[in-house]
């Protein structure tokens, strides 16, 4: 399937090949870190309904095989919601576990959409082990499918989210967890997955900077645009890294240009969860830049959060093709919002709709509650809701969560080179 994409420079335009044993992250030209663009042949959006879930949209997806029994995003209309905020068009995007309405995705989380194109986009053959680093979903996510189609991962996560590494079905051998001790938080994480990525036999997954978790993330506005036939006016969802928001950006424009569903720019609503908003505290100064803010600050500010995966102390904000360009160009609006307000709306969505939300889907509609109220989306206008993740009591209600345990713990996150290689070679991860 490779033939059918080419990766463009956001930054220069230089244009690559993603075939063969070839896995790019990044531009090799000498300039300012730029994200990557995944350019289709097919400019018109074309659905294979014969594929299974996300795959759907392999045409807009860089991927070189389809995986079976995929999920994919539930698009919803709630009278009852859009009653209470007085919105006419009010559309869920749900990514969840929640069967009454179609909603099949075991991990409770949008983070599946981004793992099910990432593996399918590795290049074949054995030998080397996917790095991924994760503050919570992600990992999840790559164990899942790791385990469902025998995808050699290790993922990386902070002590922090040991708990919530969890899969439904049987792991398989291929898919393992590092998990990081000694007070380390989610940039922790990153930086020594990227570690052991430098070492033989493993590679980075990159994150926002891989094409494949970006538009496998766009589907979800694939998903609406099917649905409803027209670009909505409004898109709404929480971050962290901001990988979503970007993906909905260049899906849009991707759809503008096939010219069949209008040529609208979506505004984009990012939403953070405070007392860790740094975007969102940006965007308010106008800036490109990120305020620095000190290790021991931010880990303490981080937390405080209540939603722990809203957690990256290093987003692809400023760089090339990442948040600020997206919010500038969809003249969208960031957004901080509390503990109390996305508890308020979890407790508001559970009320009337009966399902309970991932934290960060409640940090997103509390979020929609604070544009409602400062008169920022109009009542006629076409809103979509991005809710990342729900569910989860009602599997766990089933029986169904498997707990996984570490294969492997991290002592601390300043260990040597040589400590790190070692504990690597002790416990046979490559």
């Amino acid at each position: 399937m490779g033939s059918h994409y080419r990766l463009n420079c956001v930054h220069c335009g230089k244009s690559f090949e993603d075939e063969g044993d070839c896995f790019l992250l990044g531009c090799d030209a000498q300039h300012t870190p730029s994200l990557l663009r995944a350019s289709y042949s097919d400019k018109a959006f074309t659905v294979e309904k014969d594929e299974p879930g996300l795959f759907r949209y392999r045409r807009w997806l860089p991927v070189r095989r389809a995986w079976p029994s995929a999920g994919a995003p539930v698009v919803l209309q709630s009278s009852k919601l859009s009653e209470c905020l007085k919105l006419d068009s009010l559309h869920l995007a749900f990514s969840g576990y929640w069967p009454e309405r179609g909603a099949h995705l075991e991990t409770c989380s949008f983070k599946e959409l981004e793992a099910l194109p990432v593996c399918a986009r590795l290049p074949g053959g054995p030998g080397r082990t996917l790095v991924v680093s994760s503050a919570g979903n992600t990992g999840r996510a790559f164990l899942q499918i790791g385990s469902r189609y025998g995808v050699s991962v290790l993922v990386v996560v902070p002590e922090s989210a040991a708990a919530d590494m969890w899969i439904t079905g049987e792991r398989h051998a291929s898919a393992r967890l590092a998990v990081l001790k000694g007070g380390g938080d989610y940039l922790d994480a990153i930086n020594i997955a990227n570690r052991i990525a430098a070492l033989p036999g493993f590679y980075p997954e990159g994150g926002a900077r891989n094409v494949a978790r970006r538009d496998g993330l766009g589907t979800v506005l694939l998903s609406a645009v099917e649905a409803l036939g027209q670009i909505p006016h409004h898109y709404f969802q929480a971050v962290g890294s901001g990988t979503g928001g970007i993906a909905a950006w260049e899906m849009n424009l991707r759809l503008i240009e096939d010219g069949r569903f209008g040529g609208r720019r979506m505004r984009l609503h990012v939403v953070q969860n405070s007392p860790f908003s740094v975007m969102s505290e940006a965007w308010g100064r106008g800036s490109r830049e990120l305020a620095p803010v000190g290790e021991r600050e931010a880990k303490r500010r981080i937390g405080r959060l209540y939603s722990a995966v809203l957690s990256n102390r290093n987003p692809p904000y400023g760089i090339a093709g990442g948040v600020y360009d997206a919010l500038t160009d969809t003249q969208g609006h960031a957004y901080s919002v509390s503990r109390r307000e996305a508890q308020a709306a979890g407790r508001l969505f559970e009320t009337l709709e009966g399902c309970d939300l991932d934290p960060a889907a409640e940090v997103a509609l509390a979020g929609l509650l604070q544009a409602v109220a400062q008169g920022r989306v109009g009542r006629k206008e076409i809103v979509l809701l991005n809710l990342t993740g729900g569910g989860r009591e009602k599997l766990a209600r089933e029986g169904r969560l498997r707990p996984v345990p570490p294969d492997i713990e991290l002592a601390r996150p300043d260990m040597s080179d040589g400590e790190l290689e070692e504990q690597i070679h002790e416990r046979h991860l490559r």
